[in-house]
């Protein structure tokens, strides 16, 4: 069980990997259309009714999307004070706990996403601006995220559960808790 989960940890590394790539390609393509609108809007008096629209859409892929990878990455938020007066035991028990709480959350964000993402589908719901989107494709950010989000903490809860293994007790205890170092 451990070297198929190890594998398939490897491809999460790699496609997070891959995503935080595109979403540092998408950083900087949000640099550029903010940098054109100010110079449009002020130096050359042009109207920039597009870039609002553009920019909100590139925020939602780098924050829905990005999430999962930087949760995969251990490269979020985190608070370990707990994690430092706990014992080998205690640090196991807290990363399966953290970790059930933190996979219940996507769950639900995963749920109300897709409920989400599929009224907008079924209504037919554009958006206003310039380009007059069909709002189901922005959208997929959410989804694509709660769902991504949902797979990392499943395969983290797969760690820790098959870390109290003997075959697992390799698995260093700060892995578990705080994540994997990428």
């Amino acid at each position: 069980m451990r070297q198929s989960l190890d594998r398939f940890a490897h491809l999460l590394d790699v496609f997070s990997k891959v995503v935080a790539l595109s979403v540092g390609v998408a950083v900087l393509a949000t640099v550029a259309v903010i940098s054109y609108g100010v110079l449009a809007r002020e130096a050359l008096h042009l109207s920039d009714v597009w870039v609002t629209e553009v920019t909100t859409y590139l925020m939602a892929y780098m924050t829905f999307v990005g999430t999962a990878a930087l949760a995969w990455q251990s490269r979020h938020l985190k608070v370990d004070v707990l994690s430092h007066h706990l014992g080998e035991g205690g640090k196991r028990v807290l990363a399966v706990v953290s970790t059930l709480v933190i996979f219940a959350v996507a769950v639900v964000l995963a749920v109300l996403a897709v409920q989400f993402w599929w009224d907008a589908y079924t209504s037919g719901e554009r958006s206003w601006g310039m380009f007059s989107l069909p709002l189901w494709i922005p959208y997929s950010c959410l989804v694509v995220g709660a769902l991504m989000l949902v797979l990392v903490q499943l395969v983290r809860l797969a760690m820790s559960v098959f870390a109290s293994n003997e075959a697992m007790q390799d698995v260093p205890v700060e892995e578990l808790v705080l994540g994997r170092d990428k």
